[in-house]
C-alpha cells in the first residue's frame, strides 16, 4: 500500500524525462545523466593491420625506387598515394581509439560521483521529475536534502536497475513524497524538524505537518 502523505495531490506533470540512467550524487545536488559507453573504435590490434602495412611499406618501396632507379616519374604519385593511404588509417584509428578511452575515463568519473539510477520506468520518472521540481524551489536546506535521502534509497534499492513489482509501491510512494513537498515549497518555507535516522517518507510527513 502507498503510504499517505498530508497533503498530497496526484501531479501527472511530474511523469518526465531524460536519459535512460541518471547518477544520484552523494550529496544534495543535481543529478547527473551517465555518458553512454564509447563503443565503435577499433581495438588497440586493429591499428595497423597487414592491408595499412602493406600499403605503406609498398609506397614506400615503390618512390624509393622512383628516386633511385629512374623509374617514370608518375610512379612517384602512386608511392606517395599508397604511403599517405597506409598511415593515415592506423592515424584515424587511433585518434578513434583516444576518443573512446577520454569517454570511457569520463564516464568512470561520472559512475564514481554517486549511485546509479535507471529512469526507464514511469514511477522512477516521477520520482526524478519530483526531484528536479524540489531543487528549483527549495535551495540549500532540509527540504531538499530529504528529497535526496528519497532518491538515494530508491537508487541504492534498484542497483542500477528498473523496479520490479513488488518494489513498485517503493518507489511510488517516495514520488509522491517529493511532488507534495515541492508543492507545499511552492507556497513557502516549511519549518525544519529534527527527524535523526528516519527514513524520506517520515522526515516528508514531518515537514507537511
Amino acid at each position: 500500500m502507498v503510504a499517505e502523505i498530508p497533503g498530497l495531490r496526484p501531479r501527472l506533470a511530474d511523469n518526465e524525462i531524460m536519459t535512460s540512467q541518471v547518477i544520484v550524487p552523494h550529496r544534495p545536488g543535481p543529478l547527473v545523466d551517465v555518458p553512454g559507453e564509447g563503443g565503435g573504435a577499433p581495438s588497440e590490434s586493429a591499428l595497423l593491420g597487414a592491408p595499412e602495412l602493406v600499403l605503406a611499406l609498398g609506397g614506400g618501396l615503390l618512390l624509393a625506387a622512383v628516386l633511385l632507379t629512374g623509374l617514370p616519374q608518375w610512379l612517384s604519385v602512386v608511392a606517395v598515394a599508397c604511403l599517405a593511404l597506409g598511415l593515415a588509417l592506423p592515424a584515424h584509428a587511433a585518434l578513434l581509439l583516444t576518443l573512446r578511452r577520454r569517454a570511457e575515463r569520463r564516464r568512470r568519473e561520472v559512475l564514481g560521483r554517486g549511485l546509479v539510477l535507471d529512469v526507464s520506468e514511469p514511477s522512477v520518472r516521477r520520482l526524478v521529475a519530483a526531484y528536479g521540481r524540489l531543487e528549483r524551489t527549495a535551495g540549500d536546506g532540509m527540504a531538499r536534502d530529504t528529497g535526496h535521502l528519497a532518491l538515494a534509497e530508491v537508487a541504492a534499492l534498484l542497483e542500477g536497475r528498473a523496479p520490479q513489482e513488488v518494489e513498485r509501491d517503493y518507489v511510488i510512494s517516495r514520488a509522491e513524497a517529493v511532488s507534495a513537498l515541492a508543492d507545499r515549497l511552492a507556497e513557502g518555507p516549511v519549518m525544519p524538524v529534527e527527524l535523526a535516522g528516519a527514513d524520506s517518507l517520515a522526515r516528508i510527513k514531518a515537514l507537511l505537518a
